[in-house]
C-alpha cells in the first residue's frame, strides 16, 4: 500500500508542476461479459490490462515472412578483416554459394554446414554439404557422423560455417565447445586448417568473420564440453586467447556446389523429434530448399487441412491470415 501511495504521490506532483491532468492522458476501455451465471458485468477501466498484444520471437509466420525478403542482403555482404594473423591459411569462398546460402536461411535460428576445399595447397571451398541439423538463436545441433560421398574423396575437410541472429565482436563460448567436439572426434579435421566462418545478419546486410582454435582454446572446448553440440557450456574461464582471426576472401572468378541429405530434409527445427546426433544420413548433389520449405513443416499444412475440413470446431482454429 505504501508503493501505491508512494506512486500517487509522485503523480500528482508531476501533474501539478507540469498543468497537465493525469486523467487526460489515459484511455478508458469499456468492456461487456457474461460470467457462468448469465450475469452481465459491465467493467470500465483505464489500465493496459488485456489490451498489449504479445508478439514472440519464436513465431514462425512473421519470421517466415521476413526470410523472404533474405536475397536482398547478398548485395552487402562485409567481411570483418579486423586483427587477422597473416601467417594463416587463407580462405577463399565461392560468391554463388554463399548467396543461394543466405536466400535459404532463416533469421534468428542458426544454420550451419561443412566445408571441403579443393586441394590442400589452395584453400579454395569448392563444396557445401548442408547436414541435418536443428538450432536455435545460440547454437546449432549437427549429426555426430560427418558427411559421406564420391565426390568429396579428393577434397579435405576446411571447418564449417554458420548464421546467428547478431553479430558479436569475438567467438561465442558455444562454437569454440562445438568446434572442439569436431576435432576431438573426426580425426580427418586439422585444427590448423579448419575454420569456423559466422555469418552475421546485420539490419540490411550480412556480416562474415573466420575463425581457428587455439591449442588453449581447443583444450578448453574439450573440457567444458558436456553436452550435445556444445549445448550447457559453462562459461567459466572463456579468454580471447582461445581464438584467432583467420583469413578469408570472397571470390566470383570460380563457382561452387552444394550436397544435401538423399533421403529426407536438411532442417528439423518443426520436427525435431526425428533428429538425433546418432543419425546416419547419405548425401547427393542437389540445390538446399528454403527454411521455410513445405518439406520442413509438414505439421502446418496438416494443420491447414484441418482448418479445410467441415467436421473442425472452428473455435478452436486460429486465423492465420489476421
Amino acid at each position: 500500500m505504501i508503493e501505491f501511495a508512494l506512486r500517487d504521490l509522485i503523480l500528482s506532483d508531476y501533474t501539478k508542476n507540469n498543468n497537465a491532468k493525469e486523467a487526460s492522458q489515459l484511455t478508458a476501455v469499456t468492456t461487456s461479459i457474461t460470467n457462468v451465471h448469465s450475469d452481465q458485468l459491465i467493467v470500465t477501466t483505464t489500465s493496459c490490462y488485456e489490451q498489449e498484444v504479445h508478439r514472440s520471437k519464436t513465431d514462425w509466420r512473421g519470421r517466415a515472412i521476413f526470410a523472404a525478403n533474405l536475397y536482398f542482403r547478398v548485395n552487402h555482404i562485409f567481411v570483418n578483416s579486423e586483427d587477422i594473423k597473416e601467417t594463416g591459411y587463407t580462405c577463399i569462398i565461392p560468391k554463388n554459394n554463399l548467396n543461394f546460402f543466405i536466400t535459404v536461411v532463416d533469421l534468428r535460428t542458426q544454420i550451419a554446414d561443412y566445408f571441403p576445399p579443393d586441394n590442400s595447397q589452395v584453400k579454395e571451398i569448392r563444396c557445401i554439404v548442408m547436414p541435418p541439423q536443428w538450432g536455435t538463436h545460440q547454437q546449432v545441433h549437427l549429426p555426430s557422423a560427418l558427411p559421406e560421398n564420391d565426390f568429396l574423396n579428393d577434397l579435405e575437410p576446411l571447418g564449417w560455417m554458420h548464421t546467428q541472429p547478431n553479430e558479436l565482436p569475438q567467438l561465442s563460448p558455444q562454437d569454440i565447445a562445438s568446434h572442439a567436439k569436431m576435432l576431438e572426434n573426426t580425426k580427418q579435421w586439422n585444427g590448423e586448417k579448419c575454420i569456423i566462418l559466422t555469418c552475421s545478419f546485420t539490419p540490411g546486410s550480412c556480416s562474415l568473420a573466420a575463425y581457428k582454435l587455439t591449442p588453449v582454446g581447443y583444450e578448453w572446448g574439450r573440457r567444458v564440453n558436456t553436452g550435445d553440440s556444445g549445448s550447457n557450456v559453462n562459461q567459466h574461464g572463456y579468454l580471447p586467447i582461445h581464438y584467432e582471426k583467420a583469413q578469408m576472401i570472397l571470390s566470383d572468378r570460380f563457382l561452387g556446389f552444394f550436397m544435401i541429405p538423399d533421403n529426407g530434409p536438411w532442417g528439423y527445427n518443426f520436427m525435431g523429434v526425428k533428429h538425433t546426433t546418432r543419425m546416419k544420413y547419405d548425401i547427393k548433389l542437389g540445390m538446399p530448399r528454403e527454411y521455410y520449405h513445405q518439406d520442413h513443416r509438414p505439421i502446418h499444412f496438416l494443420e491447414f487441412c484441418n482448418m479445410e475440413d467441415g467436421d473442425a470446431v472452428g473455435g478452436g482454429c486460429d486465423d492465420h491470415f489476421e
